[in-house]
């Protein structure tokens, strides 16, 4: 085995092994909640050794910050997969499709993990400041596949104009993903008209503000 091929076979037994930590302590704050959920109780579900997980994370914040990144990916997927649904063309009628939002809500196996590290974000600053960049760069991705829709259909403009309909948005899907918690009998055939008009009248009401939009007035 040449050097080379040594370094690359040490990098992915040490991402085996930093995966091997993510999936142990995901199931730990399923269940304790993150701010329950000691070095410990990880490092038994893990297999290893404290002292082992540390040398891949250095606290219970860095492998929250793995654990965000890892739903940062999951949004680019989604990202992507609006971009296959459309085949090249409107992006914003795939984005507005209900069927495709509860669809990916109910299968967002993080989600609920996710809630608890909003929880605990509250109260600590450094678990805040991961989840306050992930959700800029999550942001990122959103306002570049709707300026990438309103390109398609000939419109223009600044994202200081997607901004507040984009959060408007956000709000509407995380606040599913709680009403799924909170009654998990929803009659998800009785929502999807909807909640497919919701998101079409944001749209409408973010194109309403184009210049082309305007000078019809």
């Amino acid at each position: 085995m040449t050097a080379n091929e040594h370094l690359q076979s040490e990098q992915s037994r040490a991402e085996l092994r930093k995966a091997q930590v993510l999936d142990a302590a995901t199931g730990c704050f399923r269940v304790h909640g993150f701010h329950n959920t000691s070095m410990a109780q990880i490092s038994k579900a893990a297999g290893m050794s404290v002292g082992h997980i540390y040398h891949y994370f250095e606290n219970k914040e860095a492998i929250i910050s793995s654990i965000v990144d890892r739903e940062l990916q999951y949004l680019l997927t989604i990202c992507q997969r609006i971009r296959d649904k459309s085949g090249g063309g409107d992006l914003l009628h795939a984005a507005t499709d209900a069927h495709f939002v509860i669809h990916e809500t109910q299968n967002n196996q993080d989600a609920s993990l996710m809630l608890e590290i909003i929880a605990e974000a509250a109260r600590n600053p450094a678990v805040a400041q991961i989840v306050q960049a992930a959700d800029k760069k999550a942001t990122g991705f959103f306002t570049e596949l709707i300026q990438d829709g309103l390109r398609f259909r000939g419109i223009s403009l600044q994202d200081k104009d997607i901004d507040g309909p984009l959060e408007i948005i956000n709000a509407v899907c995380e606040g599913f993903s709680v009403r799924l918690i909170r009654n998990p009998r929803m009659d998800l055939a009785a929502v999807i008209d909807s909640l497919h008009r919701t998101l079409e009248f944001i749209i409408e009401e973010l194109i309403a503000k184009s210049p082309a939009a305007s000078g019809k007035r």
